[in-house]
């Protein structure tokens, strides 16, 4: 059984403020969990959980750029930046430890 999405459901919803914030907090957990699979010493799920945060974090910044919201595209933008460099600091700490 296939599922399929009608375009026009998407549209009637519409992809304002409450999709982006629901991105950027998936990308928070997701990015959380990442940092807990690096105190656990558990590399491939360090990896995969700082690698959908990233693409929930990237997949946020388009569907406000696609909306048109300009302040959303430059929070989006602005926690982009804050997780790559949390995700830099954390994995050097590990690997210099």
């Amino acid at each position: 059984m296939a599922i399929s999405v009608n375009p026009a459901v998407i549209v009637w919803v519409g992809t304002g403020w409450k999709s982006v914030l629901g991105q950027l907090l998936a990308s928070a957990v997701l990015l959380l969990s990442g940092y807990q699979d690096i105190g656990l010493r558990v590399r491939i799920g360090a990896a995969f959980g700082f690698f959908m945060a990233l693409a929930f974090g990237i997949s946020g910044l388009i569907t406000a750029i696609r909306a048109n919201l300009s302040s959303a595209a430059a929070v989006c933008a602005v926690v982009l930046c804050f997780e790559i460099l949390l995700i830099l600091r954390w994995s050097f700490r590990r690997t210099s430890a």
